[in-house]
Formats: structure tokens, sequence, C-alpha cells
């Protein structure tokens, strides 16, 4: 239920399992799944530094 594990989606969109098949299952059709599948690559870095600014205080938090 959290927005934020939407970030991992573009990462995601690339892995695959042992067989070879998308990690996320068959991908859904319509137009906007090839969109987001044509410019995934791209996304990455964007969805990193994402994660990295939601994950910070979180962990700056647990080291004091």
């Amino acid at each position: 239920g959290n927005v934020n594990h939407g970030l991992l989606l573009p990462i995601l969109l690339h892995c695959r399992d042992d067989q070879g098949r998308p990690l996320l299952g068959p991908p859904r059709s319509g137009r906007e799944t090839k969109k987001l599948l044509r410019n995934a690559h791209a996304d990455i870095p964007t969805a990193v530094e994402a994660l990295r600014q939601y994950w910070m205080p979180i962990r700056y938090a647990r080291a004091h």
C-alpha cells in the first residue's frame, strides 16, 4: 500500500527469474504498459535517487 514501493518498478521490470521469465509476470496489455516498458531504463536513475531520499531519514534515525 506504500506509494514508494512503486519506485522499484523501473528496476524490477528488467529482472528475470531463473527460467528467464519476467520477475513480475507477463506485462499487462495496453498503451500505458508499453510506454512504461519503453522508458523504464531511463527512469532508473530517478527511481534510485528517490529511493535514497525515502530511506535516508530512516537509516539516519537508526544510526543514532
